[in-house]
């Protein structure tokens, strides 16, 4: 259960799908904010949830080179 008030989980939620990102992008970074939301997190967990998100982001490369 999440400590985020809906709105906010809801807003992430379509600020995700508008990014053409996977729905476990949106669970990822719910889970951290509801993590920062109930307690102080080091430096470490800050990385940790930061590379968990970062997973999770797909990025697609089409086209070629804009060099000439």
């Amino acid at each position: 259960m999440s400590n985020l008030d809906h709105e906010v989980i809801k807003a992430v939620q379509e600020a995700v799908r508008e990014a053409g990102q996977p729905d476990k992008v949106a669970k990822r970074i719910e889970a951290w904010l509801n993590a920062m939301s109930t307690s102080e997190l080091s430096a470490t967990d800050e990385q940790g949830y930061l590379e968990n998100v970062r997973a999770a982001i797909t990025v697609n490369v089409t086209g070629g080179s804009d060099e000439d």
